[in-house]
């Protein structure tokens, strides 16, 4: 199996393109090039070539025929053999979708030069995934562009194994908490047993106000869920009286013998017992 793709400098997508391919065959050997005959010889085209044709295995992304997605983002060389190599990869078609929504559409957004946000008044430009890799272009004379694409390929290829990772641990949590919410005889709230994460299953819940479940600590927190969609606020804030308090003094304000701490943005709070926890929340609800 030859996989080819152009030389020189490289960008995100065909780092990842390159990741992806010996993913799935380890033993490939990669050549990069923009030599038409060396082209034509191999098995896989990614990001080059001028031709993308799914029965010959050749993914240029650099002309009108590759395409667009529904939402009008250009596909990039790692869009495309994603279409047909992702899902072989993550064996899970959720789990494609997940990558394909935070990951990939990001990098072929990027490598097209769509915009995908606009500044805020602190007019500070995130630094991103595709950013990132383009540092492991050569910087000085004792770097070349092919040893420096190994190095970032196989950064990419951990990217994908934590994303997938994460992903399939993500669906596992949310079928969980699911059945835990189901059970719940309020809607306002959800105990959970153990820990899994949960904030973003959370916020698509209408009703939910706070979750409950216990933390690393030991210790069993509750959780104020947020609007959905939302990063910094909170459906219901926990109780003003309690916000910065900590042991003794929270102890005190609420009557909870083991409460632990409530912080001072009142989105979280914590005791050292189911019990305790269970009792802060019903007085959460009752504010």
């Amino acid at each position: 199996m030859i996989i080819a793709t152009h030389n020189g400098k490289f960008h995100a997508d065909d780092v990842f393109g390159v990741a992806l391919l010996t993913e799935i065959h380890p033993d490939a050997t990669i050549v990069r090039t923009r030599d038409p005959q060396r082209l034509a010889e191999a098995d896989i085209v990614l990001d080059v070539g001028g031709e993308y044709n799914t029965e010959t295995r050749r993914y240029d992304h650099h002309q009108k025929s590759s395409g667009a997605r529904p939402n009008g983002i250009l596909y990039s060389a790692f869009g495309l053999l994603w279409q047909d190599y992702g899902r072989q990869w993550c064996n899970n078609d959720d789990v494609w979708l997940k990558i394909d929504t935070r990951l990939v559409t990001a990098i072929d957004a990027v490598d097209n030069g769509q915009d995908l946000y606009s500044l805020t008044d602190f007019g500070i430009r995130p630094f991103d995934l595709s950013e990132y890799l383009g540092l492991f272009n050569p910087i000085g004379d004792d770097e070349d562009f092919d040893s420096q694409f190994t190095v970032a390929v196989e950064l990419a290829r951990t990217i994908l194994h934590r994303l997938k990772a994460k992903y399939v641990a993500v669906l596992d949590a949310e079928r969980y908490f699911q059945q835990a919410y189901a059970a719940s005889p309020d809607r306002r709230y959800v105990i959970l047993e153990r820990y899994i994460p949960h904030g973003g299953i959370s916020s698509k819940q209408p009703e939910l106000l706070y979750t409950v479940y216990p933390g690393a600590t030991g210790n069993w927190t509750i959780q104020a869920v947020r609007p959905d969609n939302a990063q910094f606020s909170n459906r219901k804030d926990l109780p003003a009286a309690w916000r910065g308090l900590n042991g003794s003094e929270l102890a005190e304000v609420t009557g909870v013998a083991d409460a632990v701490f409530c912080h001072k943005a009142g989105f979280i709070c914590a005791a050292q017992t189911r019990d305790g926890a269970q009792e802060l929340l019903r007085q959460a609800l009752e504010a």
